[in-house]
């Protein structure tokens, strides 16, 4: 548990001190999302557009892959970016409406987004079993962001 609350925190100061960069780049002044559990942190005043941001500070971009660096130093190659499904589900029952729904990583200070869409060229989702900071292994499925599909801010 104490490493989902340390990315808990990381996250939550994050969103605080990204909120003006995330204005400039929607061109808006997203409102953030109160609810602790949202599936976006911020939105738009028109409720138009949603964003979610997700903060990888040990993940970098050397122009042709991310490079992960876990806690024991180990750096592993990364062709896509993920998220948790949930945030993807909304997205899709949503479609047929004016919302768009974005996908921020702020890795190592740099900013690389995605707006949700259906295209499967752009993303696979996988079933992962691992531990999310709980102190266990969980069951959750994933969209992993292929990194042609990324746009670098």
């Amino acid at each position: 548990m104490a490493k989902f609350q340390k990315q808990y925190s990381i996250g939550k100061l994050s969103e605080h001190v990204s909120h003006p960069d995330l204005n400039k780049i929607f061109k808006t002044n997203l409102i953030h999302d109160p609810e602790q559990f949202a599936h976006y942190d911020f939105f738009s005043p028109d409720h138009k557009t949603f964003v979610e941001l997700k903060t990888r500070p040990n993940t970098r971009f050397d122009g042709e892959y991310f490079i992960h660096t876990k806690d024991d130093g180990t750096e592993c190659l990364l062709d896509t970016l993920y998220f948790d499904c949930p945030k993807k589900w909304v997205a899709y029952k949503n479609r047929n409406t004016d919302k768009r729904f974005f996908i921020v990583w702020k890795c190592s200070g740099e900013y690389f987004y995605w707006e949700i869409n259906h295209n499967k060229r752009d993303y696979y989702i996988e079933n992962q079993f691992r531990d999310c900071g709980m102190g266990y292994a969980q069951e959750r499925n994933v969209v992993n962001v292929k990194i042609h599909a990324l746009k670098r801010i």
